[in-house]
């Protein structure tokens, strides 16, 4: 769920801001501290307004969309919802094409490391090859 603020809490929930700081001081909401800015910003799930409150409602600015959280029943308009199915359809395009990405490069890097191995075998061999050889009567001095 979504994190939010001290004052849009208290205005989700239709309290005051002191009552939300009360009852964060008295353990009956938590609260997660955020570092925005340089600075600690205390955030509180969504979640866990609903539970302590019930019911939230959320009206935006624009004319159309209004979503209501309700404990039974949620009405969000269809115009929304199929904005956002479209927009997960993407992102699961998106991943699945970065994983794809990830795996060619985790191959090429692979292929890379073996080209290297047997260039440097190969290094080897023909560092041997440029020793000159004795003559074999030599073998006995």
């Amino acid at each position: 769920m979504a994190r939010v603020s001290i004052s849009e809490a208290a205005r989700l929930s239709r309290v005051s801001r002191p009552t939300i700081y009360k009852m964060l001081k008295s353990g009956e909401l938590t609260y997660t501290s955020v570092v925005k800015h340089g600075k600690s910003v205390k955030t509180i799930d969504t979640s866990e307004l609903l539970r302590v409150f019930g019911a939230l409602e959320v009206v935006n600015v624009s004319k159309s969309d209004i979503v209501k959280f309700d404990d039974n029943a949620t009405a969000v308009n269809s115009d929304f919802l199929q904005s956002l199915q479209h927009q997960v359809t993407l992102l699961q395009a998106e991943n699945a094409g970065l994983k794809d990405a990830v795996n060619a490069r985790d191959e090429h890097i692979s292929s890379l490391r073996q080209a290297m191995q047997l260039i440097e075998h190969k290094q080897n061999l023909s560092d041997m090859q440029n020793v000159p050889a004795s003559p074999w009567w030599k073998f006995w001095k």
